[in-house]
């Protein structure tokens, strides 16, 4: 996901950075000791026993605070990619913009306020972020590209979906939604 990430350009590099550099301390868990937290719920479960976190306030290194900006970035990312599924949606960029107002603007402090939305307003239109995508050029995409690119984008929504939803449920349930601004 990561390599398709990076794929969408300039627009998208910032988001695929973070979520690099979030997979990176969710990661770590699972490199110390591989057989424990082979779940989400397991591997949250066992930080918040160990003391690591006060309350809903994350260790900043923590797989927690990890898997909670990974799940930000998936939400918004959901909602750009079911954008693009529709031929006649939105324009990606604004789509993009508004989906990052819902997911992540909220826990944004001013600097990546003005960050990410400067980054997201380099979105191409729909038809150069689907040749992206597809890693065509725009004068290689053709109706059968579209239609491929847009399959595993369809795909890739209905499986984030409920991941998502279960994902969030976990970190309410552990009183771990930390809400502070970065």
């Amino acid at each position: 996901h990561l390599v398709f990430m990076k794929s969408g350009g300039n627009s998208l590099r910032l988001v695929a950075k973070d979520l690099e550099s979030n997979l990176q301390k969710a990661e770590k868990p699972f490199q110390k000791s591989p057989k424990q937290g082979k779940t989400l719920s397991s591997l949250l479960e066992r930080e918040r026993e160990a003391g690591i976190h006060n309350g809903s306030k994350l260790k900043e290194q923590s797989a927690a605070m990890g898997l909670l900006w990974i799940r930000r970035s998936l939400a918004f990312q959901l909602e750009l990619y079911a954008s693009l599924i529709d031929q006649d949606g939105p324009h990606p960029r604004d789509a993009a913009y508004e989906a990052y107002i819902k997911h992540l603007s909220p826990f944004h402090g001013w600097t990546l306020r003005k960050l990410f939305p400067a980054s997201l307003s380099q979105i191409p239109d729909r038809q150069a972020l689907i040749a992206q995508f597809g890693e065509v050029t725009l004068d290689e995409l053709n109706e059968e590209y579209d239609s491929e690119v847009v399959s595993k984008l369809r795909s890739l929504v209905i499986a984030l979906g409920p991941l998502l939803s279960t994902w969030e449920r976990d970190f309410v349930r552990l009183d771990l939604e930390d809400i502070r601004r970065v």
